[in-house]
């Protein structure tokens, strides 16, 4: 005599309370290394910095094209996701950089995470 419920028994887990979804991905985040090898090139002339983040998120993301990097936002072409334009908020610890690297203040090596796209756009 062995009755299964909502609540399950004592051998079998009970069921699910509401459908399960398999087919969510967890939310894509990409994590982009400034190194000190990139900071002292900028130190020395021979880069820019956002050209330095630049360089960072193509060796992060390399299956993305036409980076730009600005005080405001960090965009690029996603050629996996049918060609969209996305765009993120520059995180602080980029414009700190940016701004102290343009008047010759040499930041430590530093990460940032870029999580969810703020706009996705079709390319032009």
């Amino acid at each position: 005599m062995s009755a299964v419920g909502d609540q399950g028994t004592l051998f079998s887990p009970a069921g699910p309370s509401r459908p399960v979804r398999h087919n969510r991905r967890p939310p894509r985040q990409t994590t982009i290394i400034v190194s000190a090898d990139a900071i002292v090139a900028v130190m020395t002339g021979r880069t820019d910095g956002p050209s330095v983040i630049i360089e960072a998120i193509r060796a992060a993301r390399p299956d993305v094209r036409a980076v730009a990097v600005d005080l405001g936002t960090i965009r690029w072409t996603d050629r996996k996701k049918t060609d969209r334009r996305v765009s993120f908020a520059t995180p602080i610890v980029v414009r700190d950089a940016l701004l102290g690297l343009a008047h010759g203040i040499a930041p430590e090596p530093f990460r940032f995470v870029l999580g969810r796209a703020a706009r996705v756009t079709r390319a032009d």
